[in-house]
């Protein structure tokens, strides 16, 4: 099965082909440069974020001398603590306020570069993918190896939490963290129909959410909204300092995975599922530049 598919390809028993069509679009087979992405256990980011407590000195004085007066130690600014919750918060705070100025093209690239290992008798070494999402029509091309834009005909409209969506539909998505959240469960429920997630609503809600941050466009005040979304979820933590930033840890089903977000815009900067196992998103940006495009090959190619 191919790269970043549908979340719905994961966690339902029988997905249909739309969804396997919807989900292969990414890495398209054709490019067939690019090596597999394990989408096992993707993970939503952290924003690097530090506070400081402030120096408090408090002079004592008297109109009598002392005899041996000792010198007033200034307190000393420790670091404060943010929880999970508190860094999505603040991350959403600011991203509200992230300028957005949409190109011809959403133009996404994500990086691994762990060491090449075998995972389930796979190789899983280091790879690389890319695409672009025409704002117009939802249109995507998936990036070759050769530097070139492959044209996917069967794509339509932008696909994210289980469910297509329109360019202004995506705009229009509601700012409310409690709305959002029903209509990831919404897309849940309608792939699975009417099965239960097997790693619950909160890490469906996790894992279908951090698209948002990285995958396709929507507006500065939608980002903010996903993640206070996010920022609701009691499976959320802080883990301290994580690839230059403060790390979100995100607990699924006994599986854990940190995120890191964009302070400054609130997009998805990395995800990490352990020591060898960091995927970067190096790009995630508006433009309206696209590579020369090439069709798939032929089935029987």
């Amino acid at each position: 099965m191919d790269d970043l598919e549908s979340l719905r390809v994961a966690l339902a028993k029988d997905p249909s082909q739309d969804t396997i069509d919807q989900g292969r679009h990414r890495l398209m087979n054709a490019t067939r440069h690019s090596a597999p992405a394990r989408r096992r256990w993707l993970a939503v980011g952290a924003l690097a974020l530090g506070a400081s407590a402030a120096a408090v000195i408090t002079m004592l004085t008297t109109a009598a001398p002392l005899p041996a007066p000792t010198q007033a130690q200034p307190s000393v600014s420790r670091p404060v603590q943010l929880t999970g919750r508190q860094i999505l918060l603040a991350a959403a705070d600011t991203a509200e306020q992230a300028a957005d100025e949409p190109g011809k093209y959403w133009h996404v690239v994500i990086e691994h570069d762990g060491p090449a290992r075998t995972a389930k008798g796979k190789p899983d070494g280091p790879w690389r993918a890319e695409w672009w999402y025409r704002r117009a029509d939802g249109h995507l091309f998936g990036g070759t190896g050769d530097g070139k834009a492959m044209d996917n005909p069967l794509s339509k409209n932008y696909w994210v939490l289980d469910q297509s969506f329109t360019y202004q539909q995506l705009q229009d998505l509601p700012t409310d963290p409690e709305a959002l959240k029903e209509l990831a469960l919404k897309g849940m429920r309608d792939g699975l129909k009417g099965e239960e997630p097997r790693i619950g609503e909160d890490g469906y809600i996790a894992l279908s959410m951090h698209y948002l941050l990285y995958d396709v466009p929507i507006s500065p005040e939608v980002r903010a909204g996903v993640l206070r979304a996010l920022a609701s979820l009691p499976i959320v933590s802080n883990v301290g300092e994580v690839n230059g930033g403060d790390g979100v840890r995100v607990d699924i089903d006994g599986a854990a995975f940190t995120l890191v977000v964009d302070k400054e815009t609130g997009l998805l900067r990395s995800i990490v599922n352990g020591p060898d196992s960091v995927i970067e998103i190096s790009t995630a940006e508006w433009t309206d530049e696209l590579p020369e495009v090439v069709q798939p090959p032929a089935e029987n190619e």
